[in-house]
């Protein structure tokens, strides 16, 4: 009975030993051949990315972006061609001139004042140039053209006002809207960083209307230079 048990366990120890045998070498063949794909792998990338590197993929690659430049390039040219287009459209058109109905100068003149008070100043500056182009000799023509010239600095168009307030002083010099007209001219150039010439006339001011208030003013912002 004991030599049965012995047999027993030799031979079972046996199997296992020989199971194990066979598991160890297949599992090393299964190691040792998978360095061998993975080489195989990295050698096919490796012949991928030499494929891409090749001198007729570099030159299909630059034929494409030249292409892609070339249509954008047409794009350009077309988007230009409606810019233009339109640019001369719109010089083309004329623009709308505001006008109203009036019987009498005065009631010009008072919807233009009103259209400035309540901050409309491009219509205001239409009626107030249509009054004086159309009315030079009334005697609300040099506040029509002070006004005129206060609706463009207003909309911050300094340029034109100083046109306009050097047009006035010029026109009508005796005029009482005269020393407003020199003050504002100082005020646009100072808006203009043209600090010499705002100088110049707000001492002008000063010198030729002292006793107005707009010598006052003038006075205030001259002390602003010292």
């Amino acid at each position: 009975m004991m030599v049965s048990i012995k047999n027993f366990i030799f031979k079972s120890c046996l199997f296992f030993l020989c199971c194990f045998t066979l598991f160890a070498c297949s599992s090393f063949d299964f190691f040792k051949k998978g360095p061998d794909l993975g080489e195989q792998g990295e050698s096919l990338h490796v012949n991928t990315e030499e494929k891409k590197d090749t001198p007729d993929a570099l030159k299909q690659e630059v034929e494409h972006t030249d292409q892609r430049v070339s249509a954008l390039e047409d794009e350009i040219l077309v988007l230009g061609k409606k810019v233009a287009g339109l640019e001369h459209q719109l010089s083309a058109q004329k623009p709308v001139v505001y006008q109203v109905a009036y019987t009498a100068p005065a009631q010009l003149y008072q919807k233009a004042r009103n259209l400035l008070l309540e901050g409309d100043s491009a219509h205001a500056a239409q009626l107030f140039e249509t009054f004086v182009a159309q009315h030079p000799d009334h005697s609300l023509a040099d506040n029509a053209m002070y006004w005129l010239g206060e609706c463009h600095y207003s909309s911050g168009q300094y340029t034109k006002a100083v046109t306009v307030f050097k047009k006035l002083v010029k026109a009508y010099p005796k005029a009482e809207k005269v020393p407003d007209a020199l003050l504002k001219t100082g005020y646009s150039y100072l808006s203009m960083d043209d600090t010499n010439r705002a100088h110049r006339y707000l001492k002008l001011v000063l010198t030729q209307y002292p006793f107005s208030p707009a010598a006052e003013k003038a006075q205030e912002k001259l002390k602003e230079f010292e």
